[in-house]
């Protein structure tokens, strides 16, 4: 079938060159004589005279056939085209290969040119080729930094940057930007907003949890992120997450599929938001009461769905353009009354320290 660039000049073309009579086999007709027969009339012209309409009619449908042919990629026949003047830094997960491949499906989603994606690799912060390995090996804190003096370089070409994390890039992003707010790694004011693509942030028994992918191969890792720091005695605990990005003026969602289970993370940070991504597949407990031994699989799917949603694509873009825009649905859990959840907080790094 042919492409609908191509096929929609053609037929501008035809409606043109048939309204003027210049149409294949359109040939002109004298009126009705006196003995009622109709006879074609003689050529004023020798019939191989070439038609200055004709090049100029088929030079238009070639103009409009580029011009379609390059405005109809994936990012193009959503509707979406991120800001001019804007940069966006993809920052991939644990255990993950090169951020141009883990990124490519969204990047055709949001309709993204090469000339305006920037890539953090893990490997280049540890010195390691792999980046694989590299991902893999990195602490939180190391990564949160590493990605610190990749943006400062990134920065100098003077362009508003949106950046964009999956998995333990998004956990690093959550790192490097409650750093920003309380300034351990120095001002910060080329980035404008940032998207956490679910991010294994969790607290807690959960959060706990998060930290094992080094010894599970198979399971996303956090780095060993840890957002609550509470003082002596637990007397008072502050959680990173909270407000996330405010002081620093940088713009962050969350974009979480609640159904990837461990890799994601269900409390909600006050301040922050959350917004949910659909998944038609089976919860991470379905799952795990119809067919545990399928559990892992559908974790990883799960997990990895936001990453060619072209509705997570259409958030992110409109999250650029005005801050607030997302049309996913937001994440507004029940609150518990502030006592409790401080009790809870103590008792359960009590039980789980990290």
């Amino acid at each position: 079938m042919a492409h609908p660039a191509r096929v929609i000049p053609m037929v501008i073309a035809s409606l043109w060159l048939g309204g003027l009579g210049l149409a294949p086999g359109d040939e002109p007709v004298a009126p009705a004589g006196t003995g009622g027969t109709e006879e074609p009339a003689e050529p004023s012209e020798p019939l191989d005279t070439p038609n200055p309409i004709i090049p100029g009619a088929l030079a238009l449908g070639a103009l409009l056939g580029a011009l379609l042919a390059r405005n109809d990629g994936p990012g193009r026949a959503l509707g979406l085209r991120p800001p001019e003047d804007a940069l966006i830094v993809f920052v991939p997960g644990h255990g993950q290969g090169r951020a141009e491949e883990v990124f490519d499906d969204l990047i055709d989603l949001m309709g993204i040119d090469e000339s305006d994606a920037r890539f953090f690799d893990y490997g280049l912060a540890r010195g390691v080729p792999d980046p694989q390995i590299a991902s893999q090996e990195l602490s939180i804190e190391f990564a949160a930094s590493s990605l610190n003096s990749y943006l400062g370089a990134v920065a100098q070409e003077g362009r508003p940057m949106y950046l964009v994390g999956f998995s333990k890039g998004g956990t690093t992003l959550a790192h490097l930007i409650a750093g920003w707010d309380d300034g351990a790694y120095g001002p910060n004011d080329s980035v404008a907003g940032a998207a956490l693509l679910d991010p294994p942030m969790a607290s807690k028994a959960h959060g706990w949890l998060q930290s094992t992918g080094r010894l599970w191969g198979s399971l996303p890792d956090d780095g060993g992120y840890d957002p609550v720091e509470c003082s002596f005695l637990w007397f008072g605990c502050e959680d990173a997450r909270d407000h996330l990005g405010e002081a620093s003026g940088v713009d962050v969602i969350v974009v979480r599929n609640p159904k990837s289970g461990i890799t994601s993370f269900s409390d909600h940070p006050d301040g922050l938001r959350v917004y949910d991504a659909a998944d038609e597949g089976r919860s991470f407990w379905e799952q795990a009461w119809r067919n545990p031994l399928a559990l892992p699989g559908r974790v990883s799917r799960a997990h990895e769905a936001v990453l060619g949603d072209p509705d997570v694509a259409r958030c992110l873009v409109a999250e650029m353009w005005d801050a607030g825009s997302c049309d996913l649905p937001r994440h507004e859990p029940f609150r518990y009354p502030v006592w409790r959840k401080a009790v809870e907080s103590r008792a359960d790094y009590g039980i789980w320290p990290k």
